[in-house]
């Protein structure tokens, strides 16, 4: 039988961290878009080990470590999933700036 929770136990929230670059990044992004962001990472955090939920919301893995979100057709959000249960934001652009960010740092 599974003891009770006393609430004690460590949250199973995912936390959500920022890359070194982050600010760089998001600085060339609307307001809007940046709400958008934080919208999708809502998802994301419920979503996230459901792959069903993942396709929905636009989720692909680019690496091992290395994955993106979709925020419109031609917006992308790069994070990494660090363990546990951790997302960092690495950086966010167009497919273009994507690939060119990959190449660089993966």
């Amino acid at each position: 039988m599974k003891k009770p929770n006393d609430g004690t136990e460590r949250s199973k929230d995912f936390v959500v961290e920022l890359g070194p670059a982050w600010q760089r990044w998001a600085r060339r992004r609307t307001d809007a878009e940046l709400a958008e962001v934080r919208n999708r990472l809502e998802q994301l955090k419920e979503g996230f080990g459901k792959p069903h939920i993942h396709a929905g919301a636009g989720i692909r893995r680019l690496s091992p470590r290395v994955l993106e979100f979709r925020i419109s057709r031609g917006l992308r959000v790069v994070f990494l999933f660090v363990k546990p249960r951790t997302f960092r934001l690495m950086m966010i652009g167009n497919h273009d700036e994507v690939r060119a960010w990959l190449k660089e740092n993966a």
